[in-house]
């Protein structure tokens, strides 16, 4: 059975906006790391080191919960991408069915009642994996785009 695009992209939705909290708590704590190391020489070692340690892993946890967000998107995106492809062997196999049905309907194989039959629910299953492959290669299009925006980041 094929996943629905659409389902999908609703719990990717979720899911990136899960992220985008996370993405901003880094941006903080990195502000955070750098004020520390800026203030560093105002207090003792010991506090200093305390509170930067405290501080970098935070943004240690933070970071390694991004980076499975991120290979949880790299594995969707890896289906996706096989999922294209197996829709769009569909598509080249249906049209060639298509085309082949033509050709028979052509050499009397056929009445044009069933071949009219028969070819619309061939468009029909064709213009279905079509519209398919549209939907996952917007998903694709968005999830390339938050992992390029977490590789920037």
């Amino acid at each position: 059975m094929i996943p629905d695009p659409a389902q999908e992209k609703r719990n990717q939705d979720v899911d990136s906006d899960k992220l985008l909290p996370l993405l901003e708590e880094r941006s903080r704590l990195k502000e955070v790391l750098r004020l520390i190391e800026s203030k560093g020489k105002e207090v003792s070692a010991e506090v200093f080191l305390r509170v930067r340690s405290d501080y970098q892993a935070r943004l240690d946890g933070l970071n390694r919960e991004i980076n499975r967000q991120a290979r949880n998107f790299e594995t969707t995106l890896k289906d996706y991408r096989e999922l294209v492809e197996h829709l769009e062997r569909a598509v080249d196999l249906g049209v060639k069915s298509l085309e082949e049905l033509k050709v028979r309907y052509a050499l009397g194989e056929y009445l044009e009642e069933e071949f009219e039959t028969i070819a619309r629910e061939k468009k029909a299953k064709i213009d279905f994996y079509r519209g398919k492959i549209k939907n996952y290669r917007a998903n694709m299009d968005r999830l390339e785009n938050v992992l390029t925006h977490l590789e920037t980041s």
